[in-house]
């Protein structure tokens, strides 16, 4: 074919010559299939109506496929002469370009003249294969980010829907932790963005700088979440880019007693022993923070330093004489400092806090015994005194995170011990300190959660229960937090004809916070008030 092709070339041959048959001739002989034994076949196709367009179409794929057959087995070298030859003809014809492409697409490395062009085009950058655009990306972060964008949004809609979500109306809905750890990988945006990975160093460092800043921003622990469920996908998959993860060790051990629902004394040897094998300042513990802020991370370890607690309650031990509960506390505080620590950059363990192995637990400990007490008087047909937390205890809770989700996993195992009593009483000293906190103290989500869907799915609780829980809980944190009422108003979707017309009131009254609420929060606000009306036919 000759170099001089285009639509600008053939437009200039008629305008400088008026002789338009001539000017036909002149484009035919220059552009015609350069093979001899063509001439005597062109007339007889001729008379059977096939066109030129599709003589040359025809002998276009026969030429592509001869071509790409070969393709395989040339060498980089090679092909980059040939990308050099063909690529001028990138932005014209579709199967011109998709040979180019399929071309690039074979080359390891292509150079950055080849891939400009490509990113500042709509139409070539859309219709480059995925291996072609890996290489764009590695070169372009901003045209990444846009890539990735919509799924890390997809991922973090997927997980509040699970936590706050109120369309599935099944008494016997999921729950959040009910899915297992290899499940959660199944998850088609997470083999979505491992795909597009690939075997690119570069792409998974800057997909985990996305995780870290998008996390710094929007405070979504559910990025800490994917950060994990990542890593251990390319294990999974054995990835060579799971072993550039200097956290790769400690996730692994992580997933392990997720998977198994708690870390054992083995376990959190390796575990806090691999923190302290790292030098202070190392940015390694800002991405091992993120491990530990993981929802699931952060459930389990609760639940591991309560069953630690509980083995000194029974055993009669004092919490300071645990080493393994001590590692597990600073594990829960280094996973609850993420934010502060990504955002500072300085990369240091706190000083440990000793009053809470000292004072705060034993305090817990003293509220497990009037606990049990409580159950025995029961037993025996008396009625236990109520027990009122001392001020140290309340004062823990308001001001260190940790305490209140200590305190949270102590609530849900009396829930799940059917020891209402015990949780009724309880409960109300939580959302005191909750809502009377200045420190930013936070209640987790999952607790609520758990919470939620134990309400929802235990039937024989008494309409009394509910209405205590509503009263002295939910009603006054859903006034302090506008994740607390998210959760409530899933939960009131559930239970609402279990309630008096009278007391839906009241709670609806409550949560009602006008122009403070997000617009996701007021039209599911909105949402829950309809569906109650469409139920209970327009009482309220």
């Amino acid at each position: 074919m000759s170099d001089n092709t285009g639509a600008e070339y053939i437009t200039g041959i008629f305008k400088n010559n008026e002789d338009a048959f001539d000017s036909i001739t002149k484009v035919q002989t220059q552009n015609k299939v350069g093979i001899s034994s063509m001439n005597p076949a062109l007339p007889i196709l001729d008379l059977h109506g096939i066109t030129r367009a599709q003589i040359h179409t025809s002998l276009f794929q026969k030429m592509q496929e001869k071509l790409l057959s070969k393709v395989d087995n040339l060498e980089d070298r090679a092909l980059t002469k040939l990308l050099d030859r063909c690529f001028r003809y990138i932005g014209g014809d579709a199967q011109l370009r998709s040979v180019c492409l399929q071309i690039m697409q074979k080359l390891p490395i292509i150079d950055e003249k080849y891939l400009r062009p490509l990113s500042e085009n709509v139409e070539l950058y859309n219709s480059c294969p995925l291996g072609v655009k890996q290489q764009i990306w590695s070169t372009n972060q901003g045209l990444f980010g846009e890539a990735v964008s919509p799924l890390l949004d997809q991922y973090i809609s997927d997980k509040e829907n699970l936590l706050f979500g109120v369309e599935d109306k099944s008494k016997n809905s999921v729950s959040f932790l009910s899915i297992l750890p290899r499940s959660r990988r199944q998850n088609a945006v997470i083999q979505e963005l491992v795909s597009m990975l690939g075997n690119s160093p570069t792409l998974y460092t800057t997909l985990l700088q996305f995780l870290r800043t998008l996390f710094l921003r929007t405070q979504i622990s559910h990025y800490c979440t994917l950060r994990a469920d990542l890593l251990m996908t390319l294990h999974e998959k054995e990835s060579k880019l799971c072993e550039l993860d200097r956290c790769r060790k400690f996730a692994w051990c992580l997933d392990a007693c997720v998977r198994v629902g708690g870390v054992d004394a083995k376990k959190t040897r390796e575990l806090y022993s691999f923190i302290e094998e790292q030098e202070q300042g190392d940015d390694i513990l800002g991405d091992v923070s993120m491990l530990l802020r993981d929802p699931y991370t952060l459930h389990t370890l609760c639940k591991s330093i309560l069953q630690n607690i509980l083995q000194l309650f029974e055993q009669s031990q004092l919490p300071r004489e645990s080493n393994d509960l001590e590692c597990l506390v600073r594990l829960l505080l280094l996973g609850l400092k993420s934010l502060r620590l990504i955002d500072s950059k300085e990369y240091y363990e706190d000083k440990f806090d000793t009053d809470l192995l000292i004072r705060f637990i034993p305090d817990l400990l003293s509220l497990m015994a009037e606990n049990s007490l409580r159950v025995l008087y029961r037993q025996l047909g008396e009625e236990h005194p109520p027990h009122t937390p001392s001020q140290n205890f309340i004062k823990y809770l308001t001001k260190h995170t940790s305490a209140m989700y200590i305190t949270c996993m102590y609530a849900v195992h009396l829930l799940e011990k059917k020891e209402l009593k015990s949780f009724i009483f309880l409960l109300p000293t939580i959302a005191r300190a909750f809502t009377s906190s200045t420190e930013g103290t936070q209640m987790p989500d999952v607790f609520l959660h758990i919470l939620v869907h134990h309400v929802t799915c235990q039937q024989e609780l008494k309409v009394a229960t509910l209405q205590v829980m509503l009263r002295q809980f939910w009603m006054p944190c859903c006034q302090a937090s506008e994740t607390v009422l998210l959760h409530l108003c899933r939960l009131l979707w559930k239970i609402h004809c279990r309630l008096s017309t009278s007391l839906l009131e009241e709670v609806l009254s409550a949560m009602k916070k006008g122009s403070e609420l997000s617009q996701a929060t007021q039209e599911q606000y909105v949402g829950l008030i309809e569906h109650i009306r469409a139920s209970k036919k327009d009482e309220l």
